[in-house]
């Protein structure tokens, strides 16, 4: 991913491009992860800041080995080379060979509406190419295998919000063929049998998501799994043996809080169960997997900041803990045999491949290894501590960078995550690794609003935004800020992104004395703004989970409220943000030099040529840079008192 930086950088009045902002190794991620059919190879992408590569791995080794292809392009004939790039998605086969799927895109980024398959294998000289095909109309795509020799192998397409494709490709003779058109969106997909039945999720132009079954041979689909038109319903994953299928839906008014409930169909059983111990209260759980006997089902749980692995039992409806470090484990999964393969992270720990070893009669597991062969692994990246903060309405937990004397540390970070119901998770985060390495202590918690902590404390801020979060912010920074005016230490700089920009600039504007700084990566300005400007998908989840707006005296609207902002502010947005409009920041920066504030001293503007998750998270090295020299420059010290101010 590249990105295009444009406006004034540094947001302090002193010295801000003279702070030294120490290099980091390029910054890792892994990402499209997929196993093969019979749980030998899996397959993903890897990228260090632009540079994407194709990964294999052989996971019927002791100990899972990796393999890199191609250089990060893999040859799709004479004289011709195909990048692999983050728009990709691979696909192990049960032979070792590989299959690509890549959506083609502009310069800009925008789909080009046409894509491309690749079939390669690894030889002695290096990659090898049997065969690449054009798919001439495709927004997103990716291919699945079958079980079971001979595989069958479809490629699912999106065509556009209206209709998909779906594809079979033969590897024996070369031939790409269309097999039908389904109305919606079609995602996921779980085959029922060796290769007739396929499973996908259908979503629809309204909004509905179904599973529906599709008949290669028949050319036919039916639906087979919903419960009303408000709910999310999706078929998650098969046990092939019973054909029983493991299933969840949203209920209305409750899909868009993260609440879902898992059900189990078995054909011929009648309608849906729901068992009690996979759907307990706040439980939050998310099936995985089934294990070969179909007895077991994996399922990953939030709690708090990390998640949790358990296997359910199915004959007793009981569920079993699985020994997981502190980190995030969950989906894409694969368990054959004695194993189960998995996605893990940690703050220490980029994105990688975990293995966890089954007891020899039964779960629970008896054993966990992240793979550690991959160099990104072997970095010293910093670690971070899970630490309880009192707030105004009962603990808050936060994740800590800078070991237990974080509150001594000359500069302080406190980061408020997006949403509003999100969360910050104990995994790995570039922004926070780049200024835990210059010495930035980053205190990132989960106020109210937060999933992971039960629906009070998610339900606190629904019809409520910018009101008990922002409570909670405040109180956070009041207990972190007496010590350190004590100790003569600068005031935390506030940082957040997408709704925490919003929480972040509101703060700054509610108790201008508590904050050195304030960077905001990605706002929006008000909720009412936002429902006016952003596109339809935004528009129905704010008037979903926001009742107040702005508020008819603007105490929530920032435009109307940054007269009293008083630390410097970084802004930053993306030019191409495909959920809050550039014009919003645009609004605000415009707004600051109108009430007096100058560019360049307690101002600074960027916009980068890319689309929100980039600027949120900070991507850009050029963008991340700026953020930690900011935060390094940030050193406005009050009194005790704000007599003077």
């Amino acid at each position: 991913m590249s990105a295009t930086v444009n406006g004034t950088v540094n947001g302090t009045a002193g010295d801000a491009a003279e702070a030294a902002v120490p290099a980091l190794p390029g910054i890792p991620s892994r990402f499209g992860l997929a196993f093969s059919a019979g749980g030998r190879w899996a397959a993903c992408l890897s990228a260090v800041d632009d540079h994407v590569t194709l990964e294999r791995w052989n996971l019927a080794r002791a100990v899972p080995s990796r393999r890199v292809f191609g250089g990060g392009t893999v040859a799709s004939g004479p004289g011709r080379r195909e990048p692999v790039d983050r728009h990709s998605r691979p696909l192990p086969l049960d032979d070792g060979r590989l299959l690509v799927v890549r959506a083609e895109v502009d310069a800009h980024g925008t789909p080009a509406g046409h894509g491309t398959v690749v079939a390669a294998q690894a030889g002695h000289g290096g990659t090898t190419v049997g065969r690449s095909w054009a798919v001439p109309s495709m927004l997103a795509g990716y291919a699945l295998a079958s079980p079971g020799a001979p595989q069958t192998v479809v490629l699912v397409t999106v065509q556009d919000e209206h209709r998909s494709r779906i594809w079979e490709l033969s590897l024996a003779t070369g031939t790409l063929e269309p097999v039908m058109e389904i109305p919606g969106a079609l995602s996921g997909g779980v085959w029922l049998d060796d290769g007739r039945t396929l499973a996908l999720d259908q979503a629809t132009a309204d909004h509905r998501a179904d599973g529906i079954a599709v008949d290669l041979r028949e050319r036919s689909w039916r639906r087979v799994w919903s419960v009303a038109a408000a709910t999310a319903d999706r078929i998650v994953a098969c046990d092939r043996r019973s054909g029983t299928l493991a299933v969840t839906t949203g209920l209305p008014g409750a899909q868009w809080t993260g609440a879902l409930r898992i059900g189990l169909w078995t054909p011929g059983g009648g309608r849906v169960r729901f068992p009690a111990a996979l759907n307990r209260p706040a439980g939050g759980m998310v099936p995985l997997a089934f294990d070969d006997t179909g007895a077991h089902l994996l399922v990953s749980e939030v709690s708090g900041a990390v998640s949790r692995l358990l296997v359910h039992t199915r004959a007793d409806d009981r569920l079993e803990p699985v020994a997981v470090p502190p980190g995030l484990a969950g989906a894409p999964a694969s368990w054959t045999g004695d194993r189960i393969h998995l996605r893990f992270s940690a703050p220490h720990l980029p994105p990688t491949l975990a293995t966890a070893h089954t007891a020899a009669a039964h779960p629970p597991l008896a054993g966990w290894a992240p793979v550690r062969r991959a160099p990104d692994v072997a970095a010293d990246w910093r670690a971070a501590d899970l630490v309880e903060l009192p707030g105004p309405a009962g603990p808050i937990e936060a994740i800590v960078y800078g070991g237990p004397r974080w509150r001594e540390r000359r500069h302080l970070v406190l980061a408020l995550h997006g949403g509003p119901l999100s969360a910050w998770r104990f995994e790995f985060d570039p922004l926070f690794q780049h200024l835990a390495a210059a010495g930035v202590a980053v205190v990132a918690p989960n106020q109210r609003g937060s999933t992971g902590y039960g629906e009070p404390h998610l339900r606190a801020v629904i019809g409520d935004w910018g009101g008990p979060d922002l409570d909670d912010v405040v109180h956070l920074a009041r207990g972190i800020v007496r010590p350190r005016r004590d100790a003569g230490l600068p005031e935390p700089v506030v940082l957040g992104g997408s709704y925490g920009a919003f929480l972040a600039l509101l703060a700054a504007c509610h108790s201008p004395d508590l904050w050195s700084g304030c960077v905001a990566l990605a706002p929006f300005t008000s909720a009412d703004g936002l429902y006016r400007d952003a596109p339809g998908p935004v528009r129905d989840r704010v008037a979903r989970l926001d009742r107040v707006g702005g508020g008819t005296d603007g105490a929530r609207d920032v435009l109307r409220r940054c007269d009293a902002l008083t630390a410097p502010l970084l802004l930053a947005h993306g030019t191409r943000d495909e959920v809050i409009p550039v014009a919003h920041s645009r609004a605000l920066r415009r707004r600051l030099l109108e009430l007096g504030r100058t560019e360049g001293t307690g101002l600074g503007y960027i916009e980068v040529d890319d689309g929100h998750t980039a600027v949120v998270q900070a991507w850009s090295r050029v963008l991340r840079t700026a953020v930690v020299r900011f935060c390094l420059t940030a050193e406005r010290i009050s009194a005790t008192t704000t007599e003077g101010r």
